[in-house]
């Protein structure tokens, strides 16, 4: 008898402990769930920082200083929207080709590196309005009377940003000899001042700057119209769209206030609209 006591006793504390355990496991897991972030900009406030992917390497939308220090039209919107939305900003730097698979795979929240809003980057992300307007023109060397404009391909050796949408632009256009891909302008622009390519398709801000405050920039010039107008804007993962809408909002605040146009003018000389 009294075995068959203990035994009982033994089997209720054994039921008695699972129990317990599994109200500690749902415990866990419905305080996890209150944990975890509903939308991208509650994950951007709950870490205290927004990521930004960005090149580090195309002037004079990102680029290093002489100290080795990141700045840029990219880097002070980067900081305006970080501030706005009262975190901190993070950059992390990356070769071009590489941005949007990296942000499709969540190493960013957003990216702010010049990007143009295209048909096919529209398929794989989202982005906000446009913060600046680009155009691609044709750069060549400044003793050069062979090439028109940017649609004057015919038999030239064309250097372009590898993933830039100039790339896209230049194989659109078609009858090149060759294009040769970089992983930033100013290796693109070294190329074409040692002849090694005839002309560089990159976007109209880009070039002016280039051109206006480079060391050999008055050894180059723009040739012909600007092509193929299109937005640049700040690119995120589809889904994040909540993200989206409030950068929309400190863009527009920005726009208003007359922040956007005394950013152009500094690091472009000009307005975009």
């Amino acid at each position: 008898m009294k075995k068959l006591i203990g035994v009982l006793l033994f089997g209720v504390l054994l039921l008695l402990a699972a129990c317990g355990n599994n109200v500690d496991k749902s415990a866990k897991a419905e305080g996890s769930k209150e944990k975890e972030p509903t939308s991208a900009l509650e994950s951007v406030k709950e870490k205290g920082k927004i990521v930004i992917g960005t090149t580090g390497n195309y002037r004079p939308f990102s680029y290093m200083d002489s100290s080795n220090k990141l700045i840029g039209y990219d880097i002070e919107w980067g900081n305006i929207i970080a501030e706005e939305l009262g975190v901190k900003a993070e950059f992390t730097t990356g070769q071009f080709a590489g941005l949007i698979p990296g942000l499709v795979a969540n190493k960013f929240d957003i990216l702010l590196s010049g990007v143009n809003v295209t048909e096919e980057r529209l398929k794989s992300i989202v982005f906000t309005e446009h913060y600046a307007v680009d155009g691609a023109v044709a750069v060549v060397q400044k003793d050069n009377k062979d090439i028109g404009g940017i649609e004057d391909l015919g038999g030239r050796i064309v250097g372009v940003n590898a993933g830039s949408a100039f790339e896209e632009v230049v194989k659109n256009i078609g009858t090149y000899k060759e294009v040769k891909t970089y992983p930033g302008a100013a290796e693109s622009f070294m190329d074409l001042t040692a002849g090694r390519v005839d002309l560089i398709a990159i976007g109209l801000p880009a070039a002016a700057e280039y051109i206006n405050n480079s060391v050999n920039g008055n050894q180059l010039k723009i040739v012909g119209d600007t092509f193929d107008k299109k937005d640049i804007a700040v690119a995120a993962k589809p889904g994040n769209e909540d993200l989206i809408e409030a950068i929309n909002e400190i863009i527009k605040k920005k726009k208003e206030d007359g922040t956007y146009d005394k950013l152009a003018m500094k690091y472009f000389g000009m307005t975009f609209d």
